[in-house]
Protein backbone atom coordinates (compact mmCIF):
# COMPACT_ATOMS: atom_id res chain seq x y z
CA UNK A 1 0.00 0.00 0.00
CA UNK A 2 1.86 3.66 -1.12
CA UNK A 3 1.77 5.66 1.28
CA UNK A 4 0.07 9.67 1.54
CA UNK A 5 1.53 12.31 -0.12
CA UNK A 6 1.79 14.32 2.62
CA UNK A 7 3.54 11.88 4.22
CA UNK A 8 6.64 12.35 3.18
CA UNK A 9 10.01 10.39 3.86
CA UNK A 10 12.64 11.21 4.83
CA UNK A 11 11.16 13.79 7.06
CA UNK A 12 13.43 17.17 7.24
CA UNK A 13 16.09 17.39 9.44
CA UNK A 14 15.42 19.80 12.54
CA UNK A 15 17.85 21.87 11.29
CA UNK A 16 15.91 22.51 8.09
CA UNK A 17 12.37 23.07 10.17
CA UNK A 18 14.17 25.32 12.38
CA UNK A 19 15.42 27.63 9.55
CA UNK A 20 11.91 27.11 7.41
CA UNK A 21 10.06 28.65 10.32
CA UNK A 22 12.93 31.36 10.64
CA UNK A 23 11.83 32.58 7.37
CA UNK A 24 7.81 32.10 7.74
CA UNK A 25 8.06 34.11 10.89
CA UNK A 26 10.15 37.00 9.01
CA UNK A 27 7.62 37.31 6.33
CA UNK A 28 4.74 37.30 8.40
CA UNK A 29 6.26 39.86 10.63
CA UNK A 30 6.93 42.02 7.88
CA UNK A 31 3.29 41.53 6.80
CA UNK A 32 2.13 42.35 9.72
CA UNK A 33 4.35 45.51 10.29
CA UNK A 34 3.50 47.04 6.87
CA UNK A 35 -0.29 45.90 7.24
CA UNK A 36 -0.50 47.81 10.60
CA UNK A 37 0.89 51.08 9.35
CA UNK A 38 -1.62 51.05 6.15
CA UNK A 39 -4.72 50.72 8.93
CA UNK A 40 -3.32 53.18 11.19
CA UNK A 41 -2.98 55.84 8.05
CA UNK A 42 -6.49 55.16 7.26
CA UNK A 43 -8.13 54.91 10.53
CA UNK A 44 -6.70 57.58 11.97
CA UNK A 45 -6.50 60.63 9.36
CA UNK A 46 -4.81 63.85 11.15
CA UNK A 47 -3.20 66.88 10.12
CA UNK A 48 0.12 65.19 9.39
CA UNK A 49 -1.02 61.83 7.83
CA UNK A 50 -2.65 63.06 4.71
CA UNK A 51 1.17 63.51 3.48
CA UNK A 52 1.50 60.15 4.08
CA UNK A 53 0.27 57.35 1.82
CA UNK A 54 1.07 53.46 2.45
CA UNK A 55 -0.15 50.98 -0.25
CA UNK A 56 0.85 46.81 -0.93
CA UNK A 57 0.31 43.84 -1.41
CA UNK A 58 0.60 40.16 -0.03
CA UNK A 59 0.15 36.98 -2.20
CA UNK A 60 0.89 33.00 -0.94
CA UNK A 61 0.66 30.80 -4.57
CA UNK A 62 0.87 27.36 -4.23
CA UNK A 63 1.03 24.64 -6.67
CA UNK A 64 0.33 20.59 -5.82
CA UNK A 65 0.49 17.19 -7.85
CA UNK A 66 -0.66 14.17 -6.05
CA UNK A 67 0.27 11.18 -8.24
CA UNK A 68 -0.76 7.62 -7.12
CA UNK A 69 0.04 4.28 -9.42
CA UNK A 70 0.19 6.68 -12.32
CA UNK A 71 0.95 3.90 -15.27
CA UNK A 72 2.65 6.74 -17.53
CA UNK A 73 5.01 7.48 -14.41
CA UNK A 74 5.34 11.20 -12.71
CA UNK A 75 5.88 12.31 -9.10
CA UNK A 76 3.76 13.91 -6.49
CA UNK A 77 4.95 17.55 -5.61
CA UNK A 78 4.16 20.19 -3.23
CA UNK A 79 5.44 24.20 -4.11
CA UNK A 80 4.75 27.29 -2.49
CA UNK A 81 5.48 31.11 -2.72
CA UNK A 82 5.11 33.94 -0.81
CA UNK A 83 5.73 37.69 -2.13
CA UNK A 84 5.10 40.73 -0.41
CA UNK A 85 5.35 44.59 -1.92
CA UNK A 86 5.15 47.38 0.05
CA UNK A 87 5.06 51.08 -0.99
CA UNK A 88 5.26 53.89 1.71
CA UNK A 89 5.74 57.41 0.49
CA UNK A 90 5.80 61.50 1.74
CA UNK A 91 5.15 64.50 0.42
CA UNK A 92 4.79 67.75 1.43
CA UNK A 93 5.58 70.77 -0.47
CA UNK A 94 9.28 70.17 -2.26
CA UNK A 95 9.98 67.43 -0.28
CA UNK A 96 9.16 63.82 -1.57
CA UNK A 97 10.46 60.70 -0.24
CA UNK A 98 9.80 56.74 -1.03
CA UNK A 99 10.20 53.64 0.34
CA UNK A 100 10.02 50.45 -1.37
CA UNK A 101 10.21 47.03 -0.10
CA UNK A 102 9.92 43.73 -2.22
CA UNK A 103 10.58 40.75 -0.95
CA UNK A 104 9.69 36.64 -1.78
CA UNK A 105 10.85 32.96 -0.51
CA UNK A 106 9.42 29.94 -1.77
CA UNK A 107 10.11 26.19 -1.88
CA UNK A 108 9.53 23.01 -3.69
CA UNK A 109 9.17 19.57 -1.68
CA UNK A 110 8.66 16.18 -3.93
CA UNK A 111 8.79 12.70 -2.46
CA UNK A 112 12.23 11.66 -3.52
CA UNK A 113 13.76 15.03 -2.69
CA UNK A 114 14.60 16.95 0.05
CA UNK A 115 12.89 21.04 0.44
CA UNK A 116 14.75 23.02 -2.62
CA UNK A 117 14.37 26.40 -2.49
CA UNK A 118 12.51 28.23 -6.02
CA UNK A 119 12.02 32.11 -4.90
CA UNK A 120 14.25 34.03 -2.74
CA UNK A 121 14.56 37.73 -2.52
CA UNK A 122 15.13 40.73 -0.52
CA UNK A 123 14.71 44.07 -2.47
CA UNK A 124 14.68 47.66 -0.43
CA UNK A 125 14.60 50.87 -1.79
CA UNK A 126 14.81 54.30 0.06
CA UNK A 127 14.94 57.54 -1.86
CA UNK A 128 14.63 61.36 -0.78
CA UNK A 129 13.86 64.15 -2.88
CA UNK A 130 13.25 68.10 -3.36
CA UNK A 131 11.77 69.67 -6.26
CA UNK A 132 13.61 70.83 -8.32
CA UNK A 133 11.55 72.60 -10.88
CA UNK A 134 8.11 70.81 -12.19
CA UNK A 135 8.34 66.87 -12.20
CA UNK A 136 12.27 67.05 -11.51
CA UNK A 137 13.82 66.19 -8.00
CA UNK A 138 16.73 66.67 -6.24
CA UNK A 139 17.48 62.93 -5.17
CA UNK A 140 19.65 60.68 -2.95
CA UNK A 141 18.95 57.11 -3.58
CA UNK A 142 19.82 53.94 -1.48
CA UNK A 143 19.05 50.29 -2.51
CA UNK A 144 20.27 46.93 -1.09
CA UNK A 145 19.33 43.47 -2.57
CA UNK A 146 19.88 40.00 -1.19
CA UNK A 147 18.10 36.78 0.36
CA UNK A 148 16.92 35.26 3.09
CA UNK A 149 18.68 32.06 3.00
CA UNK A 150 21.58 29.93 1.57
CA UNK A 151 20.78 28.70 -1.77
CA UNK A 152 22.42 24.92 -3.37
CA UNK A 153 24.26 23.67 -6.45
CA UNK A 154 21.48 21.14 -7.27
CA UNK A 155 21.31 18.51 -7.02
CA UNK A 156 24.17 18.84 -4.68
CA UNK A 157 22.69 20.17 -1.51
CA UNK A 158 26.17 20.35 0.50
CA UNK A 159 27.79 23.00 -1.90
CA UNK A 160 26.62 26.30 -0.34
CA UNK A 161 26.75 28.54 -3.84
CA UNK A 162 24.64 31.70 -1.82
CA UNK A 163 23.50 33.00 1.27
CA UNK A 164 21.90 36.26 3.91
CA UNK A 165 24.72 39.04 2.72
CA UNK A 166 26.39 36.47 0.32
CA UNK A 167 25.83 38.47 -2.34
CA UNK A 168 24.18 41.51 -0.75
CA UNK A 169 24.14 44.49 -3.26
CA UNK A 170 23.98 48.02 -1.80
CA UNK A 171 23.81 50.99 -4.24
CA UNK A 172 23.65 54.71 -3.08
CA UNK A 173 23.44 57.35 -5.82
CA UNK A 174 23.65 60.92 -5.90
CA UNK A 175 21.24 62.58 -8.97
CA UNK A 176 17.95 63.53 -10.38
CA UNK A 177 14.34 61.84 -10.41
CA UNK A 178 11.40 62.52 -12.91
CA UNK A 179 7.91 61.63 -11.72
CA UNK A 180 5.61 62.79 -14.38
CA UNK A 181 2.90 60.49 -12.96
CA UNK A 182 2.28 58.06 -9.80
CA UNK A 183 2.55 55.33 -12.82
CA UNK A 184 6.19 56.13 -13.73
CA UNK A 185 9.43 56.97 -12.12
CA UNK A 186 12.77 57.77 -13.82
CA UNK A 187 15.90 58.15 -11.53
CA UNK A 188 19.61 59.05 -13.30
CA UNK A 189 22.81 59.45 -11.60
CA UNK A 190 26.19 60.16 -12.96
CA UNK A 191 27.63 59.69 -9.54
CA UNK A 192 26.53 55.77 -7.68
CA UNK A 193 28.41 53.36 -5.67
CA UNK A 194 27.45 50.12 -5.67
CA UNK A 195 28.94 47.90 -3.43
CA UNK A 196 28.88 43.84 -3.30
CA UNK A 197 29.17 42.16 -0.28
CA UNK A 198 30.08 38.48 0.20
CA UNK A 199 29.29 37.74 4.00
CA UNK A 200 30.37 33.99 3.44
CA UNK A 201 34.30 33.88 3.72
CA UNK A 202 34.15 29.93 1.50
CA UNK A 203 32.53 31.75 -1.22
CA UNK A 204 34.63 34.90 -0.73
CA UNK A 205 37.94 32.68 -0.62
CA UNK A 206 36.92 31.11 -4.06
CA UNK A 207 36.04 35.26 -5.34
CA UNK A 208 31.84 34.45 -6.10
CA UNK A 209 30.58 37.58 -7.50
CA UNK A 210 33.20 39.33 -8.26
CA UNK A 211 35.39 40.02 -5.17
CA UNK A 212 38.38 39.27 -5.24
CA UNK A 213 39.53 35.72 -4.42
CA UNK A 214 41.83 34.13 -1.92
CA UNK A 215 45.52 33.58 -2.65
CA UNK A 216 46.84 30.33 -1.67
CA UNK A 217 50.11 28.46 -1.59
CA UNK A 218 50.99 25.38 -3.52
CA UNK A 219 49.39 22.99 -1.10
CA UNK A 220 46.14 25.07 -1.96
CA UNK A 221 46.14 26.69 1.73
CA UNK A 222 44.69 30.22 2.39
CA UNK A 223 47.44 32.42 2.64
CA UNK A 224 45.79 35.35 2.27
CA UNK A 225 42.07 35.46 2.69
CA UNK A 226 39.02 36.89 -0.19
CA UNK A 227 38.18 40.11 0.03
CA UNK A 228 34.25 40.24 1.42
CA UNK A 229 33.61 43.88 -0.29
CA UNK A 230 34.17 44.86 -4.08
CA UNK A 231 33.73 48.78 -4.45
CA UNK A 232 32.31 50.32 -7.78
CA UNK A 233 31.76 54.04 -9.17
CA UNK A 234 29.66 54.68 -11.76
CA UNK A 235 26.30 55.82 -13.14
CA UNK A 236 22.60 54.34 -12.33
CA UNK A 237 19.69 54.34 -14.03
CA UNK A 238 16.35 52.94 -12.71
CA UNK A 239 12.74 52.98 -13.94
CA UNK A 240 9.48 51.79 -12.75
CA UNK A 241 6.08 51.64 -14.39
CA UNK A 242 3.19 50.37 -12.36
CA UNK A 243 -0.47 50.46 -13.75
CA UNK A 244 -3.47 48.72 -14.06
CA UNK A 245 -3.52 47.94 -17.81
CA UNK A 246 -6.70 46.32 -18.33
CA UNK A 247 -9.66 45.67 -14.95
CA UNK A 248 -8.27 43.36 -12.62
CA UNK A 249 -4.54 43.44 -14.52
CA UNK A 250 -2.01 45.14 -13.19
CA UNK A 251 1.39 45.11 -14.47
CA UNK A 252 4.97 46.49 -12.53
CA UNK A 253 7.58 46.72 -14.35
CA UNK A 254 11.23 47.87 -12.58
CA UNK A 255 14.79 47.90 -15.10
CA UNK A 256 17.88 49.00 -13.38
CA UNK A 257 21.00 50.11 -15.34
CA UNK A 258 24.92 50.21 -13.51
CA UNK A 259 27.84 50.95 -15.65
CA UNK A 260 30.92 51.05 -13.17
CA UNK A 261 33.17 53.53 -15.34
CA UNK A 262 36.41 52.89 -13.01
CA UNK A 263 36.92 49.58 -13.69
CA UNK A 264 40.34 48.31 -13.02
CA UNK A 265 39.51 46.00 -16.36
CA UNK A 266 39.22 48.78 -18.82
CA UNK A 267 37.37 46.25 -21.19
CA UNK A 268 34.69 45.37 -18.59
CA UNK A 269 34.02 49.72 -18.76
CA UNK A 270 31.76 48.38 -21.52
CA UNK A 271 29.81 46.41 -19.78
CA UNK A 272 26.50 47.09 -18.14
CA UNK A 273 24.96 45.47 -15.15
CA UNK A 274 21.40 44.71 -16.22
CA UNK A 275 18.21 43.97 -13.67
CA UNK A 276 14.96 43.87 -15.00
CA UNK A 277 11.95 42.10 -13.48
CA UNK A 278 7.86 42.31 -14.09
CA UNK A 279 5.52 40.81 -12.61
CA UNK A 280 1.67 40.99 -13.93
CA UNK A 281 -0.91 40.24 -11.54
CA UNK A 282 -4.20 39.21 -12.23
CA UNK A 283 -7.00 39.57 -9.34
CA UNK A 284 -9.69 36.65 -9.15
CA UNK A 285 -11.80 38.41 -6.40
CA UNK A 286 -10.67 39.97 -3.15
CA UNK A 287 -8.38 37.21 -1.64
CA UNK A 288 -7.51 35.26 -5.26
CA UNK A 289 -4.87 36.01 -7.70
CA UNK A 290 -2.79 34.96 -10.08
CA UNK A 291 0.57 36.47 -11.21
CA UNK A 292 3.33 36.11 -14.01
CA UNK A 293 6.91 36.95 -12.97
CA UNK A 294 9.26 37.54 -15.17
CA UNK A 295 13.43 38.02 -14.00
CA UNK A 296 16.27 39.11 -16.26
CA UNK A 297 20.09 39.56 -14.79
CA UNK A 298 23.27 40.31 -16.88
CA UNK A 299 26.51 40.49 -14.75
CA UNK A 300 29.87 40.09 -16.27
CA UNK A 301 31.17 39.35 -12.98
CA UNK A 302 28.83 36.74 -12.00
CA UNK A 303 29.96 33.33 -13.76
CA UNK A 304 27.05 31.30 -14.66
CA UNK A 305 27.35 27.95 -15.35
CA UNK A 306 26.61 25.95 -18.36
CA UNK A 307 25.50 22.73 -18.40
CA UNK A 308 24.98 19.75 -21.06
CA UNK A 309 23.37 16.17 -21.25
CA UNK A 310 26.24 13.46 -21.70
CA UNK A 311 25.05 10.15 -20.58
CA UNK A 312 21.92 11.17 -19.42
CA UNK A 313 23.22 12.90 -16.35
CA UNK A 314 23.54 16.76 -16.06
CA UNK A 315 26.88 18.04 -16.61
CA UNK A 316 28.64 21.07 -15.94
CA UNK A 317 30.63 21.84 -18.76
CA UNK A 318 31.64 25.73 -18.60
CA UNK A 319 30.89 28.70 -17.23
CA UNK A 320 30.99 32.74 -17.90
CA UNK A 321 29.05 35.45 -18.09
CA UNK A 322 25.82 35.18 -19.36
CA UNK A 323 22.18 36.01 -19.25
CA UNK A 324 20.08 35.11 -16.61
CA UNK A 325 16.18 34.43 -17.04
CA UNK A 326 13.60 33.44 -14.57
CA UNK A 327 9.88 32.92 -15.10
CA UNK A 328 6.88 31.84 -12.06
CA UNK A 329 3.48 31.87 -12.28
CA UNK A 330 1.32 30.89 -9.92
CA UNK A 331 -2.38 31.23 -8.41
CA UNK A 332 -3.25 31.72 -4.53
CA UNK A 333 -4.25 33.97 -1.71
CA UNK A 334 -3.79 37.60 -1.97
CA UNK A 335 -4.44 40.98 -0.16
CA UNK A 336 -3.94 44.47 -1.21
CA UNK A 337 -4.46 47.85 0.97
CA UNK A 338 -4.25 51.19 -0.11
CA UNK A 339 -4.38 53.35 -3.26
Amino acid sequence: MEKPFYRFSPIPMKSDRIQLTKLIFTLAMLMLLLSSLSIHAETEPDKDTCYWHVKGSNSLNFNQIGITSWAEGGESSLAGAAYINYTVSYQKEKVRSEHHLNASFGIMRTELKKIRKTEDKIDLTSSLGFQAIGNWFYTSQLNIKTQFAEGFKYPNDSTVVSDFLAPAYLTTSLGMQYKPSKNLTLFLSPASGKFTIVGNQTLANAGAFGVTPAEKDTAGNVVVPGKNIKAEFGINVTARFTRDVFTNVNLDSKLELYNNYLDEDHPNRWNIDINWETAIVFTINKFLSSSLRFQMVYDHNILVPRYDIVDNEKIKISEGPGTQFKETFGIGLAYKFGQ
